[in-house]
């Protein structure tokens, strides 16, 4: 098989045990990417309450993942919205997805609920269910740093193990699960972390076909000034786009009641840059390198983020809006929905 490896880990909790399931290609080519899989395999439990133990938490990943493709190292975790009770699915990116893959899997299925905390370890095509106990009650950051050394993370903070209904699940130091409350499912599960590693890349049908449509967009990507422009993405992350929703006047402002704050180029992208300095940092494969660190190695926050601890919450404070960005993310809190509750 071409672009996939037709396999799915499904973990039951309750039972304790892991079991490797085939995904026919046909599937694979109907529901394509890890959004239209992972719906697909929501398929008999859309009317499941969130939090029942039989509600799927899925995590899947395209054809393109694993290849050179810029961009591809991306994965949909889908499931039931405990916020909003719709069908949800939130993209993420970082290395996760990669590994993912290289794992020798298409998509993971978490169904039950575990009597304790648990995390479940993944290496090149095999997978063990792990007591979780002393990490439950850690931060996203402490996780992260006291699992990385097996491989690529994903986790829950305080946040999801409480349940609350915009709790992310973070991959890695910086990159969110974002919206929709994926982070208490996995609470609810008992799930603290995934631990996901492997060397398995699949298989291009046309290598030559690949290399020039790989040129092409590469291509495209670096005459785009709004990509890799001396003011784009590639400058300056998500915080390039503070100036342009700025001069259109489009940022949410004041709990909504304006739509342009005069402070905003206090953190724009240019601002950010010269008050902590840069150094870029992005998911695997990417050549956009749009995620940012301080000098000190802090996250820069996304745009959306950026907008609403800034202009929504009429914050110029740049400093308090690094400083909420790393709290929430430790603790596994979306940070749009905590943003705007405020």
């Amino acid at each position: 098989m071409f672009a996939w490896h037709g396999k799915m880990l499904v973990v039951d909790l309750s039972a304790g045990r892991v079991r490797i399931e085939e995904i026919p290609e046909e599937t694979l080519q109907t529901w394509l990417g890890g959004r239209g899989l992972g719906v697909h395999l929501m398929k008999d439990s859309i009317t499941l309450d969130p939090f029942d133990e039989r509600m799927p938490l899925i995590f899947a990943v395209g054809p393109l993942c694993g290849t050179p493709a810029p961009t591809s190292s991306r994965m949909s975790v889908v499931s039931r919205s405990p916020l909003t009770g719709t069908i949800f699915d939130s993209s993420v990116g970082g290395t996760f997805p990669l590994k993912l893959k290289q794992a020798g899997f298409d998509a993971i299925m978490v169904i039950g609920k575990a009597q304790d905390p648990v995390y479940l370890d993944i290496s090149s095509g095999r997978a063990v269910i792990k007591e979780a106990s002393w990490l439950w009650g850690q931060g996203c950051i402490e996780v992260n740093k006291n699992l990385e050394g097996d491989g690529e993370v994903a986790s829950i903070g305080p946040a999801g193990e409480r349940l609350v209904k915009m709790a992310n699940i973070m991959v890695g130091g910086a990159n969110s699960v974002g919206r929709g409350g994926m982070g208490a499912l996995m609470g609810a599960k008992n799930l603290k972390a995934i631990v996901v590693n492997g060397s398995k890349k699949p298989t291009v049908a046309d290598q030559d076909l690949f290399a020039r449509a790989y040129d092409d967009v590469m291509r495209l990507l670096r005459a785009s000034p709004v990509v890799m422009g001396e003011l784009g993405l590639t400058e300056y992350g998500t915080s390039a786009l503070v100036d342009i929703v700025d001069q259109r006047r489009m940022a949410p402002t004041e709990n909504f009641r304006k739509t342009w704050y005069s402070q905003a180029h206090l953190y724009s992208g240019p601002s950010l840059k010269k008050a902590f300095g840069f150094k870029k940092e992005g998911c695997a494969i990417c050549p956009i390198q749009c995620k940012k660190l301080t000098t000190c190695g802090k996250p820069i926050p996304e745009y959306e983020t950026l907008s609403h601890f800034g202009a929504l919450n009429a914050n110029p404070d740049a400093e308090s809006i690094i400083r909420a960005n790393i709290l929430c993310n430790n603790m596994g809190l979306d940070t749009i929905s905590a943003a705007a509750t405020i």
